[in-house]
């Protein structure tokens, strides 16, 4: 049982949805949190409410609706055997990477300015 939901989440791409989007997230957040941008604790505590809004809907949409070449479509409408374009591996692990270091030199900045 549980395989196959695994298999399904996978399948309708909301894993990686999911990843890029907290990536994404987490990478906003460094940013907010620089010294040298003053931003006021309101505004990163607003910010961290939209982005957990943000994920739930993200993963909600993720699961029901799915691109095809067409447009959106519904999951439901799909046939499961039927092959939907999707990034590659390779392009998906060089954006994770690339966020990632991003936010790693945003890391090494905030240490480094004081």
């Amino acid at each position: 049982m549980a395989s196959n939901f695994f298999a399904e989440l996978k399948r309708r791409n909301v894993l990686k949805v999911a990843l890029t989007y907290t990536v994404i997230a987490w990478l906003l957040i460094q940013l907010a949190l620089l010294p040298a941008l003053e931003v006021p604790s309101w505004a990163i505590k607003t910010l961290a409410v939209l982005l957990i809004i943000g994920f739930i809907t993200i993963v909600f949409i993720s699961w029901l609706f799915e691109a095809t070449p067409d447009g959106m479509k519904r999951t439901a409408d799909i046939s499961p055997t039927e092959v939907l374009p999707t990034w590659s591996r390779r392009k998906f692990t060089i954006f994770i990477v690339t966020t990632a270091l991003l936010a790693a030199g945003l890391l090494v900045f905030e240490l480094l300015w004081h």
